[in-house]
């Protein structure tokens, strides 16, 4: 907050003695104010905190005058601006008063605070877990190491951005589709990764990829609609489809991705694929299925939702380009997100529209929530231009190689009877189990293992043969060892099998 916002109620040395020889009781509880600047939450963040409990408590008493801003700044070694944040925000919560001249005080009325217990009560507890961050658990699918994030360098470019203009702070109807300079960024970055076909006004951003799947879904479908989906598959793609009132149409997944039906007894409105890493078995689509996939929807006029998930993780050989890059007609619809390469909480996605959708798209998004938030844009967009985005990848891609084999190590190690049909990239890894094996039932073992491993049948419409989906990016090498350690015991009590 900026000092010269309101009037700091000072009070002259030749008015009152020094506070520090004539406050001694104020003095001794301000020292033990320890300001930690490791500590996640901000200096001014910390000092409200510390003083408020200190009224609560009763070490400063209604109607005790606290240090100046000044003085208490030069006391706690940290800038005024801070102290005269926390005073503001203690006086606008009623812990404070202030008057011209006479310094700021304990509020009269701060007695009411201090009758209050200090402990809290179970209800305020339940909301501060309720609050609080959950961590995932070993070995969920499809969660980043968000330690990993470089969060400095992200709110240095967040900083600069609210310190150049206000700007982005008022309504911006007229970004529905996303702040401009992150649309350029953004095609500039699927064209040199991914080969996208496209130019920077057909970039949508979106709330994830979910509310991308969601639109394209009202936009496209009806009723009466198909939907080829491959089957395991994403189910927050098949939510939306279902919900849009279509038929989902499942097809198997082989080595070479999607099975395409030699014949379908009607056309299909549009097909779902994960082509570059498929979810959840990690089958990389081969060029010939891709080929026939393309010509099949020019033959039929048919829509190809391309879901690029999971594609910049591979550990053993390049990122492969997008089916996308092939599409000549533009009947591929390309769809991304930054929740696994950045963090979840960002929200952020994209879609690459066909020309002909892009007003479409736009008017209905419009609908939905306007725009996306502005201030996460522009970092986003800062982020990229800057190259921490591309070094944050690299490291990512290290060290989650370095994971996933060691996961493997262990298992071999252990004699696990897991198969691992595909390797050498993702986040996640499908793991396969003798048929006749029940994979519900062993992750409901795991779960209570303290184990977070969902069964393949839970991605499936049709019946597939018993899995696993594990997922091993955001976990440390200790927790994957405990983990392993963990399922070999569950495997030992189940099938005799393991340590």
């Amino acid at each position: 907050m900026n000092s010269g916002s309101r009037k700091d109620p000072e009070i002259s040395a030749a008015m009152v003695p020094d506070w520090r020889a004539t406050l001694s009781g104020i003095t001794q509880a301000i020292r033990r104010v320890n300001l930690d600047r490791n500590d996640s939450r901000s200096m001014q963040t910390q000092l409200t905190a510390h003083l408020k409990r200190m009224i609560q408590a009763g070490e400063l008493t209604a109607g005790e005058r606290l240090p100046s801003t000044r003085e208490l700044a030069s006391e706690l070694a940290v800038s005024r601006n801070t102290v005269v944040a926390a005073y503001e925000m203690l006086l606008g919560q009623g812990y404070l008063e202030s008057q011209l001249r006479s310094g700021f005080r304990v509020n009269k009325a701060a007695r009411a605070f201090q009758a209050r217990p200090v402990t809290a009560t179970p209800e305020r507890r339940q909301q501060r877990r309720m609050l609080s961050p959950v961590a995932p658990v070993p070995f969920r699918p499809t969660q980043p190491d968000v330690n990993l994030f470089p969060l400095q360098i992200w709110n240095r470019h967040r900083n600069r951005i609210l310190k150049s203009s206000t700007s982005l702070l008022h309504y911006q109807s007229r970004f529905s589709v996303g702040l401009d300079i992150l649309r350029r960024n953004v095609a500039d970055y699927l064209r040199d990764s991914r080969g996208v076909r496209c130019e920077w006004q057909e970039v949508a951003i979106t709330n994830g990829s979910q509310q991308a799947l969601y639109l394209l879904a009202q936009l496209l479908l009806k009723p009466s609609s198909r939907v080829l989906m491959e089957d395991p598959g994403y189910p927050g793609a098949r939510n939306a489809w279902s919900h849009a009132g279509a038929e989902i149409v499942p097809a198997k997944i082989d080595e070479d991705g999607i099975e395409l039906p030699a014949k379908t007894s009607s056309k299909m409105s549009l097909i779902y694929v994960t082509p570059s890493h498929q979810f959840p078995m990690g089958a990389c689509m081969s060029l010939a299925r891709r080929l026939a996939l393309l010509k099949m929807a020019y033959t039929s006029g048919t829509w190809i939702v391309e879901d690029d998930y999971d594609a910049e993780f591979r550990y053993t050989s390049a990122p492969l380009p997008s089916l996308q890059s092939l599409d000549e007609q533009r009947r591929v619809i390309y769809i991304g997100s930054f929740s696994k390469t950045l963090f979840p909480g960002l929200r952020m996605g994209y879609v690459v529209l066909p020309p002909e959708l892009v007003d479409r798209f736009c008017a209905l998004k419009s609908i939905v929530d306007d725009y996306s938030p502005l201030i996460d844009q522009a970092t986003l967009a800062a982020f990229l231009e800057s190259g921490a985005f591309y070094a944050h990848l690299r490291r990512c891609r290290r060290l989650y190689a370095e994971r996933q084999n060691l996961f493997l190590d262990q298992v071999t190690h252990l004699g696990l009877p897991l198969h691992f049909p595909v390797t050498g990239r993702g986040m996640n890894l499908a793991a396969l189990l003798s048929n006749g094996a029940n994979d519900s039932s062993l992750s409901i073992r795991f779960k209570e293992s303290g184990l977070d491993i969902p069964p393949l049948s839970r991605y499936a419409v049709k019946p597939v043969q018993p899995g696993l989906l594990f997922g091993l990016a955001a976990f440390s090498s200790r927790e994957i060892y405990k983990g392993v350690e963990a399922m070999a015991r569950v495997f030992s009590k189940s099938y005799g099998t393991g340590t």
